[in-house]
Parts: C-alpha cells; sequence; structure tokens
C-alpha cells in the first residue's frame, strides 16, 4: 500500500508538487536530472524497523544520498543516475548492502527489505553486575520556560543487575542519592534539593526497581518497573538499547566481564507530586512538565 501511494504520487505531471487525496503536498516532485531509490525495512520478525540509517554511495565510494526510515519503516532518496551501492545498518543488525541502478526520472523501488539480527551481540552471562560508578552516569534534561534545556544529573548512585539464565527473567535496581543532583549551578541544585522539588530532607533516596524486560526487537529491550521519588512511587519504562558485554584487560580491569546499555524514559512531575510551579506574566512555564532521564550503565561482573 505504502508503495502503490508513493507511485500514484510519483506519476504526478513534472514539475508540479505531488498532493495526497486530501489535497496537502506529500512528496516533493523529483528532479528531472535525478532518480528515486526507495524502500521499506523491517526486521527479523517482519515488523517495520524505523531509525533505520540508509546510505548511498556511488562508484567512487562518495556519500550521495543518507537518510533515516520512518516510522513506517519507509525511506525515499533523490539521486544522480548511474550504478550505486545502497546500504541499511541498525543496531543490532548485520549490515544490507546491494546495488541499485538509478536511471534519470525514473523510480526504483526495492520493495521489503528484511534484517537479519546480529547474532555476535551476545546476552549477559548469568550473575550479578554492579554499576561501575566511574563509568555510568544517570542524567535528566528539563524544560526551562520553554526556550532552553536545563542538564543535569545524580552523582551519586549504586546498581545492581541479577542477570538470569532466562535474561526476561532479570532484575535491576538502582538507588540515587537525590541531594546529589547537580545542574552545575548552586542556587537552582538548591532549589531543586527543597520541599518544592525533591524534598531530600524528607526523602534522602530515589529508588528504581525493575518488574519485567520485554524484547522488543535485535538489541532493543523495555525495562519495565517501578521508580519511587518524593515517596511516591509510579511505573515507569525504561527504552534499553542493549550494548553488549566485553572482557577487558589492562590497568584497572584485571580482566573483568562488563556489561552496558543505554536507557532512556519520559517522567511526568505530576505522577510524583512535584507540583511546583511558577508562570511567566503570559502564562509560560518556568519548568516543562515532563523530565527526560537519560543512562549510560556499565556494570562489573562480581
Amino acid at each position: 500500500m505504502v508503495f502503490a501511494k508513493l507511485r500514484r504520487l510519483l506519476s504526478a505531471s513534472p514539475g508540479t508538487p505531488a498532493r495526497s487525496p486530501r489535497g496537502g503536498i506529500s512528496l516533493h516532485p523529483t528532479p528531472l536530472d535525478s532518480g528515486l531509490v526507495s524502500g521499506q525495512v523491517h526486521d527479523e520478525r517482519g515488523a517495520l524497523l524505523p531509525g533505520a540509517s540508509v546510505t548511498l554511495v556511488d562508484r567512487l565510494n562518495q556519500v550521495i544520498g543518507e537518510s533515516k526510515t520512518d516510522s513506517y519503516g519507509g525511506f525515499a532518496l533523490s539521486v544522480a543516475p548511474g550504478t550505486h551501492r545502497l546500504s541499511i545498518s541498525s543496531g543490532g543488525y548485520r549490515r544490507f548492502s546491494t546495488r541499485v541502478q538509478v536511471q534519470v526520472n525514473q523510480h526504483s523501488p526495492l520493495g521489503s527489505i528484511g534484517m537479519q539480527a546480529d547474532d555476535s551481540l551476545e546476552l549477559p552471562q548469568p550473575g550479578r553486575y554492579r554499576f561501575d560508578p566511574y563509568h555510568t552516569e544517570i542524567r535528566f534534561v528539563a524544560q526551562h520556560i520553554g526556550m532552553s534545556k536545563i542538564h543535569g544529573m545524580f552523582k551519586e548512585f549504586d546498581g545492581v543487575i541479577e542477570v538470569a539464565p532466562r535474561f526476561e527473567d532479570s532484575q535491576i535496581e538502582c538507588v540515587m542519592e537525590a541531594a546529589s543532583i547537580d545542574t552545575g549551578v548552586k542556587m537552582r541544585d538548591d532549589h531543586l534539593r527543597s520541599a518544592d522539588f525533591l524534598d531530600v530532607d524528607s526523602h534522602p533516596k530515589v529508588y528504581f526497581r525493575s518488574e519485567r524486560l520485554t524484547h522488543v526487537r535485535a538489541d532493543r529491550w523495555n525495562v519495565s518497573g517501578r521508580l519511587t521519588l518524593r515517596g511516591t512511587t509510579s511505573p515507569v519504562d525504561l527504552e534499553t538499547v542493549y550494548l553488549g558485554q566485553r572482557r577487558f584487560q589492562g590497568p584497572g580491569f584485571d580482566g573483568d566481564l562488563r556489561v552496558a546499555c543505554d536507557s532512556k524514559a519520559i517522567l511526568r512531575r505530576e505522577d510524583y507530586s512535584v507540583n511546583w510551579q511558577a508562570t511567566l506574566a503570559k502564562g509560560i512555564a518556568v519548568v516543562g512538565p515532563t523530565i527526560s532521564i537519560e543512562l549510560g550503565v556499565q556494570a562489573v561482573m562480581e
């Protein structure tokens, strides 16, 4: 259906923008001296794969087109005519590569493209792993008066990953010292520690405990759990990219087996009774209603 619609759009008269059935412009016309390459990418389960990197290079190995697949796994690139090499890459998958012949003012549809999981990305060995405080960061980003973003982190924390023989049965726990919040501005940090926000005198710690690990695709996992902040507990889902396991030799490592991941989540302040608010003259909130959480975790097997 996607490509049928694309072909209808491309059949519009040269020099005029293609329009959707509702009358809105949906695709720019292809330049007369180029051709169009399109495709739709899916994962090993047949599900559409958004965010994959698509690159076209010419015979001189020069990049002539780059794109990301959209939320429906689709891409379309206008490039100069010739024989080119197209490659598609996405975390946790083997790189897909093929040659494509592009002709002037012609559409070259590649159709459905299946990606194969990278078997070299092994899951962690069962055991107990503890966060490495020197190579782990727990960061957050908040909107400020609708114009800029405030970046901060928790500098003191402890975390443990109990990896089970069946990885989906693993558990993750993390505790953060609320008073260790740091945005680089003392006056702002003091306010964040006050009863208006974290209320560190009454609630000195922030807790997270996982309840379920769900495999999404390849290196992507969803970690569902509960976060306790200011004495209020609410569910939270961490979108997680598993980065693999490595054993390091050298000064400071001693052959440690390490696992790593990147995670992110969106928290709503009202879910944790963080309701302090101030507005500017035009009703613009000083602090946005949501907080973006980002974790870069490296853990060492005990």
